[in-house]
C-alpha cells in the first residue's frame, strides 16, 4: 500500500456503506451511475440509467419530504449523495487570478476569517458581470440565463509565500485563483434544490474534473480531445509560468466524422454501416489482408490527427474521449507526444480503492463517472472561505 492509500486509511476518510448517484449532464440528456463504498474500499456499481428526467426524478413526493429543511437541516438524512458533472457547453468555469490589497492600517495585523471573506467578495462583485458575459458567450445563452452556481478560492499567497490559508499570516497582499462556475438558467432549476441545500454538493464542469483526476497519475502537461455540440474541443491542462495549473480551452479540427464517411465513400455503403465496419477493424475482427487494406484506406485521416497535433504544439498525454476506439494500438508516442488508455485502475489504486465490482461497464464509460466521483470523494476545497463564498452566491444567481 502506497503513501497516499496508508493516509486514507489512517485518517479514515473512507466512510463505510455510503452511496452515490453521480449524474452526467449533456446536450442530449443526463445519465446517473448509481454505487456504493463498502468497508473494504470496494466500489460496487449498481445500476446505470440513461436519460434520466431531473424535474421528474427529484420531485417525487418521498424526494419532496427527504430534501425539506428546517434552518439548515435536513428533516430526513439522505442515505446517497448526489454528484453532478455537466459537458462543457452546459456549465463552464472560469479561472480569475487575484491580487487583493489589504487596508493599510491592517497590514501588521494577522489575517483573520472575515477580511479575507470581504476582501474575495468584494472581488467577485466587481469582476461578476465580465465573467458572466464570457460564460453566457461559451454556453451560446443569454447572458440574463447565466447563472454563477460555484466559487472555489485555492492556491493563497500571502505577499511571495504559497500558504494553503491565508488566515493568521500578515502582509500587504493575499493572492489567489478564484474559480467561477457558471451553467444555464434551466440547469440550475433542475437542480436547484441541491445548489440551495445546506450542505456540498460538487458541481463542475467535465472536462476539468477528468484533468484534474487525469493529474494524479500523469505528469502535466495532459491534453483531452473531447467531442462537442459544435465540433470537437480541445482542453489542456498545464501549469502556467511555474505555477498552479490552468486549463486551457480551444477548437480541434479533427473527428471521427470525416474517417467514417470516407470508408462510406470508398466503400459504397451508409456512414452506419462505416462505423459498423470501422468497429469490426478496430476489434481485430477482419482477416489480415482485410485489415490491411482497411488501415491503408483509414491512414489519411489518422495521418490529419496528427498534423492537427503538430500544429497546435500538443505535449505530453493525450486522451481523446469516443464512442469508438482509437485508429491505431496504445500506447502510441510520436514527437513528445503519448496517447494512452484512461488510467482509471492505476487513479483508484493509488487512492486506496480496492475493487471495482457490481455492474460490468465498459472502462471508457466507467471513467466518465468514477473520475467525476474521486474528485468529488477527496475534495480538498472544502475550506472555511469557500463555504463562506457558497453561502453569497445566492445574491450573485438572481
Amino acid at each position: 500500500m502506497n503513501a497516499v492509500a496508508q493516509y486514507i486509511k489512517k485518517a479514515g476518510l473512507f466512510r463505510p456503506r455510503e452511496k452515490f448517484l453521480i449524474l452526467e449532464l449533456t446536450s442530449s440528456g443526463t445519465n446517473g451511475l448509481f454505487l456504493g463504498v463498502d468497508e473494504e474500499k470496494n466500489i460496487i456499481v449498481e445500476k446505470l440509467a440513461k436519460d434520466i428526467d431531473l424535474k421528474k426524478f427529484f420531485h417525487s413526493p418521498l424526494r419532496r419530504v427527504t430534501q425539506q429543511s428546517w434552518e439548515g437541516e435536513y428533516f430526513f438524512k439522505s442515505h446517497r449523495k448526489v454528484i453532478a458533472v455537466a459537458d462543457a457547453d452546459i456549465a463552464t468555469t472560469i479561472p480569475i487570478p487575484l491580487t487583493l490589497h489589504r487596508e493599510r492600517e491592517a497590514v501588521n495585523d494577522q489575517i483573520f476569517l472575515p477580511e479575507l471573506e470581504n476582501l474575495v467578495a468584494q472581488a467577485m462583485g466587481k469582476i461578476f458581470n465580465q465573467c458572466r458575459t464570457e460564460a453566457a458567450a461559451r454556453l451560446r445563452i443569454d447572458e440574463l440565463d447565466a447563472v454563477l452556481v460555484g466559487a472555489k478560492a485555492k492556491h493563497f499567497k500571502v505577499g511571495k509565500h504559497s500558504v494553503v490559508n491565508p488566515v493568521g499570516f500578515t502582509d500587504k497582499t493575499i493572492s489567489l485563483l478564484l474559480e467561477l462556475t457558471f451553467t444555464s438558467r434551466a440547469t440550475f432549476e433542475s437542480l436547484q434544490q441541491f445548489f440551495n441545500a445546506p450542505e456540498d454538493f460538487f458541481f463542475a464542469e467535465a472536462p476539468q474534473v477528468r484533468l484534474s483526476s487525469l493529474s494524479r497519475a500523469r505528469k502535466l502537461p495532459i491534453n483531452l480531445i473531447s467531442p462537442a455540440r459544435d465540433g470537437t474541443s480541445l482542453f489542456v491542462l498545464e501549469k502556467a509560468k511555474d505555477e498552479y495549473p490552468v486549463l486551457y480551452r480551444e477548437k480541434f479540427a479533427w473527428s471521427f466524422d470525416p474517417l467514417f464517411r470516407r470508408i462510406a465513400a470508398r466503400m459504397g455503403v451508409s456512414e452506419a454501416a462505416a462505423c459498423d465496419l470501422y468497429d469490426l477493424y478496430a476489434r481485430r475482427g477482419m482477416s489480415e489482408t482485410a485489415a490491411r487494406v482497411f488501415k491503408n484506406m483509414i491512414d489519411p485521416v489518422v495521418k490529419e490527427l496528427f498534423a492537427e497535433i503538430e500544429k497546435g504544439k500538443l505535449k505530453g498525454f493525450v486522451y481523446i474521449e469516443a464512442l469508438h476506439a482509437l485508429p491505431f494500438e496504445l500506447p502510441r508516442k510520436k514527437d513528445g507526444v503519448v496517447f494512452e488508455g484512461l488510467p482509471l485502475d492505476e487513479i483508484l489504486q493509488d487512492l486506496g480503492f480496492a475493487e471495482i465490482k457490481g455492474k460490468s461497464l465498459p472502462a471508457t464509460v466507467l471513467a466518465r463517472y468514477l473520475f467525476p466521483f474521486v474528485e468529488a470523494y477527496f475534495d480538498k476545497t472544502t475550506s472555511d472561505i469557500n463555504q463562506k463564498l457558497r453561502r453569497r452566491l445566492h445574491w450573485l444567481t438572481k
